[in-house]
């Protein structure tokens, strides 16, 4: 099915044939302290991640062009290990277009700094589900599984189990002391944590928030017959995200969502009334309290 096929269900009905990725990656790599090894690993690193994430089929779903997620990928070498081992900063970055709109949500933004690979020139990528072939694809399914997940729930309450699951799969899989960043052991804002925090019980309010937020909220603000009630279900979205922070204070989950949505917010309600943008000040400095000055233009006359 379609993303957006609730609402247009019989319209597209004659695309359910058709077979469309569901990703358009990006992918960067930023090698400046690079001493010993051939760049030109780096080239062919960049070209194999991108046909791995762009052209393989990861859900069953149909995406039309229009609905594809946008994912970019930035892998800044920090060390060479070995000519082909590398320990890096991955920068993960994932955004789902606005219905009727030119606008791209970001979905997540996030460092994961505890990324370890092994890569030569012309390697064939391989990965399948359910074992763990190398950390460079292991991670990067990984992350396109959480991406996918956050996006199915945009359009239907808590839809994106099913590749959270896979997501946490990939975890599981992974050989205890493989490699960084998969362990609770190994920080306090890793692969593992993310995870944790996205199917914790404690936090399917937030993740049911995400659905009010996106398909109740944004995709139907470019309306001006919705857009009062639009706004009003994003103000709904946040409050529940108060909530499931209040419940499991400083998760990983709402800081990757604050970061991802400050200026979004902040755009968002720009021009509300006086009384409106003074209750999102009061609740996003509940949840982002380290940023509270720049909410601080939200209570300005």
């Amino acid at each position: 099915m379609h993303r957006y096929s609730f609402l247009f269900l019989a319209f597209f009905a004659f695309w359910g044939s058709l077979s469309a990725q569901e990703i358009i990656s990006n992918v960067t790599i930023n090698t400046p302290k690079l001493q010993t090894a051939d760049p030109k690993i780096f080239k062919s690193l960049k070209s194999a991640l991108q046909e791995f994430i762009n052209n393989r089929k990861w859900t069953d779903d149909t995406y039309l062009p229009e609905e594809k997620i946008e994912m970019n990928v930035i892998i800044t070498i920090d060390e060479e290990i070995s000519q082909t081992s590398f320990r890096a900063q991955l920068t993960i970055q994932a955004s789902r277009p606005v219905f009727n709109s030119s606008y791209n949500s970001v979905l997540i933004q996030h460092l994961d700094k505890d990324f370890y690979f092994n890569y030569g020139e012309f390697e064939v990528l391989d990965f399948t589900e359910g074992s763990f072939s190398s950390n460079l694809t292991s991670t990067i399914a990984y992350y396109v599984y959480v991406i996918l997940g956050l996006d199915y729930d945009t359009f239907s309450e808590l839809s994106g189990d099913v590749f959270l699951n896979k997501a946490q799969n990939i975890l599981n899989a992974v050989p205890r002391g493989a490699a960084k960043g998969w362990s609770m052991q190994d920080g306090d804002r890793n692969r593992y944590w993310l995870i944790e925090n996205l199917l914790n019980v404690r936090m399917q309010g937030m993740r049911r928030a995400m659905y009010q937020y996106h398909l109740m909220g944004l995709d139907r603000l470019s309306s001006e017959e919705s857009r009062a009630e639009a706004l009003s279900n994003i103000e709904k979205s946040l409050t529940a995200i108060r909530e499931a922070n209040a419940g499991y204070p400083a998760s990983m989950l709402v800081q990757t969502f604050v970061n991802s949505k400050r200026d979004e917010i902040l755009n968002i309600f720009s021009i509300s009334d006086l009384r409106t943008r003074r209750r999102i000040y009061d609740i996003m400095i509940k949840i982002d309290g380290t940023h509270a000055a720049d909410y601080q233009k939200l209570t300005q006359p």
